[in-house]
């Protein structure tokens, strides 16, 4: 990399690290309601001087969280008694994750599609005040991207299978970036084999060191099946007795879901498939989370969400406040980013295409399986399409 290019790459990072800490600093804390879940969790942990899940209210649970972003907070509240030193740590780490994806994108897409990228990754406005919350998604990618990077640039492909693991102890997604690796490396045995190895390692490690404390080899949260029963079925009072069970602990609360959702999907498959056009668009339909962290006054509204919602915008039309003209911004960016993601699948190209799209589609079919149509939960397929974009910048547009 010539000097001149690196210097450019390392202020972009430098500035973008610089302000999610300064948006932290000004905008304070985000009290998402899994945040503030999350929170209360660690709070019990402490309490009881134990790690999430906590032995003794396994039948208590009535379902399991996210592991690893629930012990995040137990580990600062243990150190600090305080959470904003993980915000810190969550803010520096989305900028060490925006130097992990220029690495990534640089080794399948050359320096200057990279250089793209970043730009692309840094000016988009979803990817500030991430860290103001302790969500899972931020810890979750800065993981995923570490396990691609380990993997793919520096050839450490067991650590990378490891970091993956890790990143779905925070969020159980993991799989999905573990299967679209494996479709990248097909050809490759010897580092897929090794990525398998790294990933199972550390499922044993944090399953064995959960089971230590517990009884149960717990490595991931077990939310699925529930959410599956709740929004796939008219059985809401069956899901409802599941919960209410305290002689059954959580793993028994989760088959008991399974069991539930299979014996409805036998009777309605086809209701079960006409749900999936719903999941998809309301997966898609905008990336205006992490705005929230601008609203005025969001630790006294009820529904924090509501302003920057497209229902409470089109009806304000045009009367936007500065937080609402952010996410029509953000709106068209993120709707630019969507169309030229898919542009650039007119000049497919393994080597630039086939990792994000790997990601993309596996992510996407995992979600229409079983997740229920949330916006959120595309967040971690964005920077994969900032890269599938920013290969068709750099081929059409950058060099035309």
């Amino acid at each position: 990399m010539q000097n001149s290019h690196r210097q450019l790459v390392l202020i972009l990072i430098a500035a973008f690290t610089i302000l999610q800490l300064l948006i932290l600093a000004i905008f304070g804390y985000t009290p998402y309601p899994d945040s503030n879940g999350y929170i209360s969790i660690a709070e019990e942990c402490i309490a009881g001087n134990d790690w999430y899940p906590i032995a003794t209210k396994l039948n208590d649970y009535p379902f399991l969280w996210n592991i690893g972003a629930i012990n995040a907070v137990v580990w600062t509240f243990k150190l600090f008694h305080s959470v904003t030193p993980l915000l810190v740590v969550y803010s520096l780490m989305k900028g060490i994750t925006a130097g992990l994806f220029y690495a990534v994108t640089r080794k399948t897409n050359g320096s200057q599609a990279a250089l793209v990228a970043l730009i692309l990754y840094i000016v988009y406005p979803a990817n500030y005040g991430e860290g103001t919350s302790v969500l899972s998604e931020l810890p979750f990618m800065f993981f995923i991207m570490l396990g691609i990077y380990l993997s793919l640039v520096r050839n450490y492909s067991i650590i990378g299978g490891m970091m993956l693991a890790t990143a779905n102890w925070f969020r159980p997604m993991g799989i999905v970036f573990l299967v679209a690796l494996l479709i990248f490396f097909l050809f490759k045995w010897r580092k897929s084999l090794k990525l398998v190895i790294g990933y199972a390692v550390m499922i044993t490690i944090i399953g064995c060191a959960t089971m230590h404390r517990t009884g149960l080899f717990l490595y991931q949260a077990k939310t699925g099946w529930m959410a599956l029963m709740d929004d796939s079925s008219d059985h809401a009072q069956k899901s409802m007795k599941v919960r209410e069970r305290t002689d059954w602990n959580v793993a028994q609360k989760d088959s008991a879901w399974q069991s539930l959702f299979i014996d409805w999907l036998k009777d309605h498959p086809k209701d079960y498939l006409a749900q999936m056009p719903s999941k998809l668009v309301n997966t898609y339909i905008s990336d205006n989370v992490n705005l929230c962290t601008f609203i005025p006054d969001k630790n006294d509204k009820e529904y924090m969400y509501e302003e920057i919602s497209l229902k409470t915008i089109i009806h304000q039309l045009p009367h936007w406040s500065a937080v609402q003209w952010l996410t029509i911004l953000n709106l068209a960016f993120y709707y630019i980013l969507l169309l030229t993601a898919l542009t650039s699948l007119f000049y497919y190209s393994k080597e630039t295409h086939l990792l994000p799209i790997s990601i993309i589609l596996s992510g996407t079919i995992l979600l229409l399986l079983v997740g229920h149509g949330e916006a959120r939960l595309h967040i971690p397929f964005m920077p994969f399409f900032i890269m599938l974009a920013a290969s068709f910048v750099d081929k059409r547009v950058w060099k035309g």
